[in-house]
């Protein structure tokens, strides 16, 4: 659209290119209308911007750097060949100006009149900002050769001990410059969080779907956690003591008391080992123990039955005559002394109290 308004300016019939120049001379105005109002004197109208914050001298308020005046601004001198600019405004609390000078010698800008600086004095390398030049120390560098030699000194040891951070950079740099291979192994860094993300939120929810405690957050587990989670659980299948004492009792109850002690070597051990595996030290121990006890209770047993009488073992003697039994023995050849009868038959009296004694193994009593 811009081009086309060019081709559509209207020159009248009486413009005379040689005396008007421009339809601006024909009209008798400037191409910056209001802004060049005063460019017969010098000035030009331009939009001004606060380089600081300062304080008014005539309303005494605080006007903040970046604040923006419609400034007239026109040429004041010059410095070498660095022309200088005034800049002029008027505040907008009171009827005060505000008359402002470049000054290219410092790099800085100077208050004429109007305002004052507001002082706020800092050290840029506080806040990462690259402070104003020094001429003076450029001088100095150039004028005073031992100043020299100690500046030289000094950046030596700065570089020596930046060195470990340029390699860094440049191996960061050299690292980045295949954005292939970069962006693969961040993805691929990403997954692996992700997943491990997952499987953090699932065990969450199955433990507290167990323990029944809603949406109470979690905590991540810790070394500790571990450490007494592993001490609590030690002893989760070991047996008490009374375990210890049943299991012993059942193990007495359940074992014949007239086993032969040396039997105890061929039975397993109670830790499971076979029969020819070479028994340790705690089961030897056991064992030796084990049949030393087992010896005093058959010498306790044996010495009781023995000692005891049968009325101990609930035998009752019978005090009454018995009649003699018949006992039928071979046939023997019968004689002319002896009849049929008595070759068949013959009366053997029998000592009823063998019989009985007999039954039981008492061979004292039988002997009577």
């Amino acid at each position: 659209m811009g081009e086309r308004k060019g081709q559509n300016f209207y020159y009248p019939p009486d413009f005379n290119y040689k005396t008007h120049k421009s339809l601006n001379g024909y009209h008798g105005t400037h191409a910056l209308r209001e802004r060049a109002k005063k460019i017969d004197q010098g000035i030009l109208v331009i939009r001004f911007e606060m380089p600081f914050n300062i304080w008014c001298l005539g309303c005494h308020n605080h006007v903040g750097m970046g604040v923006r005046y419609n400034a007239e601004k026109k040429k004041c001198g010059m410095y070498y060949t660095t022309p200088l600019y005034e800049f002029r405004m008027k505040c907008h609390l009171c009827d005060n100006y505000y008359v402002i000078r470049t000054d290219p010698k410092n790099f800085d800008y100077e208050l004429v009149e109007g305002c004052s600086r507001q002082e706020l004095r800092f050290d840029p390398t506080d806040i990462a900002q690259v402070g104003a030049v020094d001429r003076g120390f450029a001088q100095k560098l150039a004028a005073d050769a031992m100043f020299k030699k100690e500046h030289e000194a000094s950046d030596k040891e700065k570089a020596a001990g930046e060195e470990g951070r340029v390699d860094k950079l440049e191996w960061i740099q050299e690292r980045m410059r295949d954005d292939f291979s970069a962006n693969s192994y961040l993805r691929a860094q990403f997954r692996n969080e992700k997943k491990t993300l997952n499987e953090s939120r699932a065990s969450d929810a199955n433990l507290r779907e167990k323990l029944s405690i809603g949406t109470t957050k979690l905590l991540p587990e810790s070394e500790e956690d571990r450490r007494m989670a592993s001490m609590m659980t030690r002893y989760k299948n070991s047996k008490t003591h009374d375990d210890h004492l049943h299991s012993k009792r059942d193990k007495i109850e359940n074992r014949r008391i007239f086993d032969h002690p040396n039997t105890l070597s061929d039975t397993p051990s109670s830790s499971g080992s076979s029969p020819g595996a070479p028994m340790t030290s705690s089961e030897r121990l056991k064992a030796t123990m084990q049949a030393e006890r087992d010896k005093r209770i058959n010498a306790t047993f044996s010495s009781s039955s023995t000692s005891s009488s049968t009325s101990n073992l609930g035998i009752k003697r019978k005090s009454t005559t018995l009649p003699a039994l018949i006992v039928r023995k071979k046939k023997t050849p019968v004689d002319s002394k002896t009849t049929k009868s008595e070759a068949n038959e013959t009366l053997v009296p029998v000592n009823p109290i063998s019989l009985v004694s007999a039954d039981y193994g008492d061979s004292s009593d039988a002997s009577e």
